[in-house]
């Protein structure tokens, strides 16, 4: 399981649940189908889905779960069309329905409509790396992180973590790594892509397949644009685009990393799965406090 977009969280204080102990905790919020009156709902599922029952999947230390989201799937258009239909049948009667009764009416559709509405599910995976602090979560959007750790806090007593505190934000240090040549951190490359934000105009510029470091590129930095996004590389060994909040967007491991962990993984899902994790959350814990160190220019 190679996460492709992470945010990654500190741990204000050492994580001590064993993964036996944090499944027992994330039971009490196990997940379910979602009710025929309900819109959604989420909960805890096994990682290794059909393959195991465990709602904590624990390799080298390291703690990997997932989320599970339910969602009833309502087109608008239709909830639209058939509360139109129950209003023209009430103004044919004679009268004009109140905004309450319009109200009323689309709550008796959607009542009507949900119990054999479609339903999709998603998920969410997540890992905690206890030995060196770490929570990251493979998302691409603030709310899907957002509820991982609502949902966490709900299981757990106590969740103590925080979004890693940076001495410049990162919209300021990409902006300068371009701007100043030889700026970037040994262990770290550029890619080619970017993207460029004008505070006074909101005007954006986004460039792919480009050298970054070109004149061209960097005229938009000195005319008073900043970098938003930008494409880099980490020892060669994992290609990412870095965003202004910090997270860690298309994420591509090298070839020889996966490689490495498919030799050593064996014919079962669950070793496979091992080796695998074992493999990202190592990378994952040296990658994440070089990053840190490049943003605030260590």
């Amino acid at each position: 399981m190679w996460f492709r977009n992470i945010q990654f969280y500190r741990f204000e204080e050492p994580f001590k649940l064993t993964g036996q102990q944090l499944h027992e905790q994330l039971e009490k919020k196990q997940a379910r189908p979602c009710g025929q009156m309900e819109m959604s709902s989420s909960g805890w599922s096994a990682p290794l889905g059909q393959s195991g029952q465990m709602l904590v999947h624990e390799t080298t230390g390291n703690l990997m779960f997932c989320l599970r989201r339910e969602d009833k799937v309502l087109p608008s258009s239709l909830v639209k069309e058939l509360v139109e239909e129950k209003v023209l049948e009430v103004e044919q009667a004679g009268r004009a329905p109140t905004r309450k009764e319009k109200a009323d009416i689309k709550d008796q559709v959607l009542a009507e409509l949900l119990p054999r509405a479609f339903v999709r599910a998603s998920h969410t995976f997540a890992c905690i790396l206890p030995a060196s602090g770490w929570l990251v979560i493979n998302a691409s959007s603030a709310r899907k992180c957002d509820e991982v750790i609502e949902m966490l806090n709900k299981s757990l007593t106590m969740l103590p973590v925080v979004m890693p505190a940076t001495e410049q934000s990162p919209e300021a240090a990409m902006t300068g790594w371009l701007m100043h040549e030889n700026s970037l951190p040994a262990d770290f490359s550029f890619g080619e892509e970017c993207e460029l934000h004008d505070a006074g105009s909101s005007a954006v510029v986004r460039c792919k397949n480009v050298d970054v470091m070109s004149d061209e590129v960097r005229a938009h930095v000195a005319e008073g644009f900043t970098v938003t996004k930008l494409a880099l590389n980490w020892r060669e060994r994992i290609s990412f685009v870095l965003s202004d909040d910090l997270s860690a967007k298309r994420m591509k491991f090298d070839t020889a990393i996966v490689d490495e962990a498919s030799d050593q993984g064996g014919d079962d899902d669950a070793s496979r799965f091992d080796a695998d994790f074992a493999m990202m959350a190592a990378e994952f814990s040296a990658f994440i406090p070089q990053l840190l160190a490049a943003v605030d220019g260590q």
